[in-house]
């Protein structure tokens, strides 16, 4: 897959239903929602996260510390991405990231997440390439810090962020210094 094939754009109201159906997929649920837990309770208990997502994309505009955009190939929208400033999540940020409470400012750790909800276009090296564009837009806001939370044994997603660089910090915790 030819990086010049992905684009990001802004994430916009006619989204909402793509996204909301993407996130209903099993491959996605399963770690948007559920950490990777596929027990029937981890699936009822992901019930309240997934709409937890989907309030937070809805009511994106009260939100200006996080940036969603819709992943398209040649101008078909495939995937979602995110990233979040950590400044405009203090309590997320005590509990995932205590270490960098005190030393954060406007900008400086963002936090990202993207999912692929098209089918045919996994496994074909496009996760990788999102990672790289949503790290450019960071760059953009002189970010000095990406961090990603994946599950660790969300394999694929562990292997993409390896590959663009990331670093293992902890079990749940990769980051990637920018040098500026």
């Amino acid at each position: 897959m030819n990086e010049d094939n992905i684009q990001l754009t802004a994430f916009q109201d006619e989204d909402l239903a793509l996204f909301a159906h993407w996130i209903e997929k099993d491959y996605i649920y399963k770690w948007f929602c559920c950490d990777g837990k596929e027990d029937k309770q981890s699936r009822i208990d992901g019930l309240e996260e997934k709409q937890a997502w989907l309030a937070e994309v809805e009511n994106r505009a009260e939100h200006a510390h996080r940036h969603l955009f819709i992943v398209s190939c040649d101008g078909r929208k495939i995937g979602f991405g995110v990233f979040i400033d950590l400044t405009g999540e203090p309590e997320y940020t005590e509990a995932q990231y205590p270490d960098l409470v005190e030393k954060i400012s406007a900008h400086e750790a963002l936090e990202l997440g993207y999912c692929i909800g098209e089918e045919a276009y996994l496994n074909k090296g496009i996760g990788k390439i999102i990672i790289k564009k949503l790290e450019a837009e960071c760059c953009k806001l002189d970010a000095k810090l990406l961090l990603a939370d994946p599950s660790e044994q969300n394999i694929p997603s562990v292997k993409v962020l390896v590959a663009n660089g990331f670093e293992r910090y902890k079990d749940g915790d990769y980051r990637k210094w920018l040098m500026k």
